[in-house]
């Protein structure tokens, strides 16, 4: 864990921040109890995390991301990030990614739209009922898995 005073400034202090809250949202969902557990902003959260993945996997030039040597190139007031860092290529190493749904052998770009859709259909189920709804397991366990390894390079960004 990095010390609060690092993770209050510098230029990837809102980017941590940020990935370090679609997390607990991820975490508070899938320990949900009742609906109360998941609040207004844990689905905000959630869609944000859904938003993020959308723009990150578009496809990006490659050299635009081998020309920067920073890992975050755009920061704005809305907390609208564009990594440096190719997000399909961290995704693809993840083992939980590389086995999730290995047996109906999906093109990356299907597996990554259903990541972003389960993210999406979860909130919807859940603005729609009095009920908490199970979240998908699998697809929570990869997103947990690849805000983690965000989150590290954030930090290892922040300390140096």
């Amino acid at each position: 864990m990095i010390p609060q005073a690092i993770a209050s400034t510098g230029a990837y202090a809102d980017l941590w921040s940020h990935l370090k809250s679609m997390t607990h949202a991820l975490d508070r969902a899938q320990n949900a109890q009742s609906l109360k557990d998941i609040a207004d902003l844990d689905k905000a959260r959630l869609l944000a995390l859904a938003e993020f993945l959308k723009k990150e996997l578009e496809e990006k030039e490659v050299a635009d991301v081998l020309s920067s040597g920073a890992f975050l190139s755009c920061k704005s007031a809305d907390f609208s990030y564009t990594l440096d860092a190719d997000l399909g290529s961290i995704l693809q190493e993840l083992p939980s990614f590389k086995e999730w749904l290995k047996s109906q052998r999906l093109a990356f770009k299907e597996k990554s739209t259903r990541l972003e859709a389960a993210l999406e259909d979860y909130v919807s189920k859940v603005n729609g009922t009095l009920f908490p709804q199970n979240p998908p397991k699998a697809e929570f366990t990869i997103l947990h898995n690849l805000l983690s390894k965000l989150l590290l390079q954030t930090e290892s960004a922040l300390m140096t």
